[in-house]
């Protein structure tokens, strides 16, 4: 991106936010505005000729409607970066615009106009804004990974990170999300985030189904 203009494209689903929004980045210098919409779908058709630097993206709430929207324009606007907005206060959510919706930066559901604006021109300027605590996060996904490359677990598991399959041998061994947290040392909503994203992964229903998975590897054996 270079650093002239910055063409911004608003996609939300609720008509007075995108309005505002739009309004709020159109009064800053070096921001045009080209085109808001209430979502992908709406606006798909002139992505292409429009050529925008930036995506402000509505995360969507529970469903995370925003990254399939993201993976969406990904495909058809590579070039383009995105900022998230309306981001729960969660790993799982937070890492979930970086690794699945390839964002360049999030706004989380309370932040202000100044960290609106703060985050587009640090976007524009190739740089991202996170705190301390995420940041720790992304590093620590990233070595996860690392790890996990280097080290394959038994069977086809090569998608679950290390801590995961620990997790999910200890969801088919009995244990409670709290038990788990007192076993690992880490916080109960570490081990919620963990578990919605093993299920995620696995593409199953819920915890029995994701213990019969375990059961089915060997995971609770493999881990004693």
């Amino acid at each position: 991106m270079d650093h002239g203009e910055i063409r911004v494209v608003v996609l939300h689903g609720n008509r007075l936010f995108r309005e505002s929004l739009a309004f709020v980045l159109g009064q800053q210098k070096a921001i045009s505005v080209v085109s808001v919409a209430p979502g992908y779908n709406q606006a798909d058709g002139e992505l292409t000729s429009l050529q925008p630097d930036l995506f402000v993206l509505d995360f969507g709430g529970p469903g995370r409607e925003g990254l399939e929207d993201a993976r969406r324009i990904r495909a058809i606007s590579s070039k383009s970066k995105i900022l998230m907005i309306g981001v729960p206060d969660t790993e799982a959510d937070v890492l979930g615009c970086i690794e699945v919706g390839g964002a360049s930066g999030y706004l989380l559901q309370d932040a202000s106009v100044e960290n609106l604006l703060c985050n587009v021109r640090a976007i524009a300027a190739g740089e991202a804004l996170c705190s301390p605590r995420i940041a720790s996060l992304a590093f620590s996904r990233i070595s996860a990974l690392a790890c996990q490359d280097r080290a394959p677990h038994p069977g086809n598991m090569a998608h679950l990170t290390r801590r995961e399959v620990e997790i999910v041998g200890l969801i088919e061994d009995g244990l409670s999300n709290k038990e788990i947290a007192a076993r690992l040392n880490i916080e109960v909503q570490t081990v919620k985030n963990h578990v919605h994203n093993i299920l995620d992964k696995l593409q199953v229903d819920g915890r029995r189904e994701a213990a019969k998975w375990a059961k089915g590897r060997g995971l609770a054996t493999n881990l004693h």
